[in-house]
Order: C-alpha cells, then structure tokens, then sequence
C-alpha cells in the first residue's frame, strides 16, 4: 500500500458475554442471505475516491475477517447520499466502474446500494431488519462518524447498542489525518475544483483520474500542431478546474505522458467546456512524437491521472501566440517528468 500514514488499529467492540467473546466477533451488516451459511464482515459507505480514509477502513475490515475466516463486503452506496439529496449534477469523484475495481483490492464482494432505496427506514429497523435479520452478518466496520437511517438519526451508539444484543461486533474506525485536518472526499472534491490534483492525490492516495470515450473534435489541435484527443466524460464525474495539466494516459495495454486541457478555449470564443488530451510520444516520454497518437484512439476508452497543473486556462490575441505558449507547457511538462517517478498502473484499461 502506499506510505502516506501509519495505520492504526481501532479496538475492536465484541459486545458479547465473557464466554461469547472466546469465538466470536461482532460486525454487522451486509453479508450472503443466512441461508447460504457464509458469515460476512462487513464495511458500509459510499467509498467515493476510495482514499486514504476508506483504505483505512477497507484495511481494517481485512483485519477483523481474516481472525474469524469471514467473506469481506463492502456495502457501498452508488451515489453519495449528501449530493444526491441535493440533486447536483456533478461531483463524483471516480466513474463506477473504477471505484468497484478499487474496492475489489481489498474485498471479496461489493454490494452495490441505492442511497434512495434505503432513505425511508428508521435506523433501527435498518439495523436489525436489513443488516441483521436478513444478513448473516458476524461484524461491521465504519467510520467513527458513521450516520444511517432516516433523516441520518442513526449514530455509532445506537449501532452498538443493537449489536451487541446480537453479539455482532462493532469497529468504529478513526479519520486519517493530513496535514492537519481528516482525509474526506469532500476534501477532495475542493482540491480537485481549485485544481490542486497533487494535493488531491495526497490524499487519495494516488492520482485523481478522468475516464471517458474519444470522441472527434473539431481538429483545432491538430492545426496548431499538438494533436489532441476530445474526452467524453460523464456528466456525473468532477471535472477539476481550467487549465493544462501534466498527466499520464492508459488505454488498450497502452500509455504516454502528456497534457490535459480542461476549459472553453477562449482563444476562438469557445462556449462549451472541453477536456483534451495531447499525448507524447507512444515510446519514451522524453522523445518528440512523429506520429499522431489521437488519430487512433477513437471510439477507445481513455484513463488520465491528473499528476499536478501547469496554469490556468485564458486567452490570447492569436492562435501563434497559443501555439508558442503550448510549447512552453510541453517544455515544462518533460521537465517534470525527467525528475519524477514512473506512472502507477491504471485502474479501468
């Protein structure tokens, strides 16, 4: 895993006689029906980003299911709850696809929830109806500030409290802390918008990413001499803010470095906002690329961590002018990565 902080590891709360404790644990939630036999140990939320925090989580889980042979599920919403209560648009950190592919590092199953579904039940009934009586679940971890339940009325306390009459084990497991305040995807999403993506990725624990299918452009690219490749992104995805970042792109078994152009192009009085990928060379990242990279990439899905931003998006009197500024971008760029490590691996190509 990576080194951004020491793990701790929380008590785990039996909830149980003395003589309950010798052999058993006490989790609670989402596992296989009672009737296929398999116990579960089960860690509940949202896992958007799957950061820092949520790998603590995860790890936890890992933890307490290896002690008692238990099948490791995390119970993760589709959508934050807090965003789609608000019905907002934008703001998800990473795609589905690629959050179900992090979180099967860590567990055996992921179940994937409607916040919607769930909404409407006290938290009571959400414990000892869905998470106890239906689940054959033997412990649960969560974040110590875990709330569920309609109108959230649903704490860790009132969670113990039912636990522990079904001797199933409770681990409430602490924020992880950087630079002085606790990793959270709302954090990160405000790093991402001013478009910190390297302090982002301090707190992820790894790049942010965009996923999305090439699509064809209007070729401006190209004729200013820096071929681009047009992503399309989901609308759900948060985009970080304009500008050119530095980034490293996967797709098909295949990558390059490169620049990400997020913005309106207000050199030719754009309107709608763009996210374009300029890629190096197909070889090494500090050759000069003798063939256009984006001309096969079309219709192909594209990974792009965000390494860290070079300026901010704005205008300029001439498309010469531009073009000389993204040669100095490039030439910044391939600075960087002459110093830096190789890329990590992607998640979805």
């Amino acid at each position: 895993m990576n080194g951004f902080y020491r793990r701790a590891i929380p008590p785990v709360n039996h909830g149980c006689t003395s003589a309950d404790r010798a052999g058993k644990f006490r989790y609670h939630f989402l596992t296989m029906s009672k009737e296929t036999g398999v116990k579960s140990a089960v860690a509940i939320g949202t896992f958007d980003g799957v950061h820092l925090g949520h790998q603590r989580i995860l790890e936890r889980l890992n933890y307490v299911a290896s002690k008692k042979n238990l099948e490791r599920i995390a119970y993760a919403f589709v959508f934050p709850p807090r965003l789609t209560v608000q019905g907002k648009a934008r703001g998800l950190l990473l795609p589905e696809e690629a959050k179900l592919k992090l979180l099967k590092r860590y567990v055996d199953r992921v179940e994937r929830v409607s916040f919607e579904d769930v909404s409407e039940i006290d938290a009571e009934s959400f414990v000892r109806d869905i998470l106890i009586a239906h689940l054959n679940t033997r412990a649960i971890v969560v974040g110590d500030n875990f709330r569920f339940g309609q109108d959230r009325t649903g704490d860790i306390s009132l969670l113990r409290k039912i636990c522990d009459e079904k001797c199933v084990a409770t681990v409430a497991v602490p924020p992880v802390v950087v630079a002085g305040s606790p990793v959270s995807s709302t954090r990160i999403r405000q790093l991402i918008s001013q478009g910190k993506v390297k302090e982002a990725g301090a707190l992820l624990g790894r790049h942010p990413i965009l996923v999305g299918q090439v699509v064809h452009g209007d070729r401006l690219g190209r004729e200013l001499g820096f071929p681009t490749a047009n992503l399309e992104v989901d609308s759900r995805i948060l985009l970080p803010s304009n500008g050119i970042y530095l980034v490293h792109a996967f797709w098909d078994g295949s990558s390059s470095p490169g620049l990400l152009y997020v913005g309106t192009r207000p050199t030719v009085n754009g309107t709608d906002r763009r996210t374009e990928v300029h890629l190096f060379s197909g070889g090494s990242h500090l050759e000069k690329q003798d063939h256009d990279t984006s001309e096969d990439l079309y219709g192909k899905t594209l990974e792009v961590h965000l390494v860290q931003k070079l300026r901010d998006d704005r205008p300029f009197a001439t498309l010469p002018k531009l073009r000389r500024q993204i040669e100095r971008d490039v030439k910044h760029a391939r600075g960087i990565l002459a110093a830096s490590d190789q890329p990590q691996e992607p998640i979805v190509t």
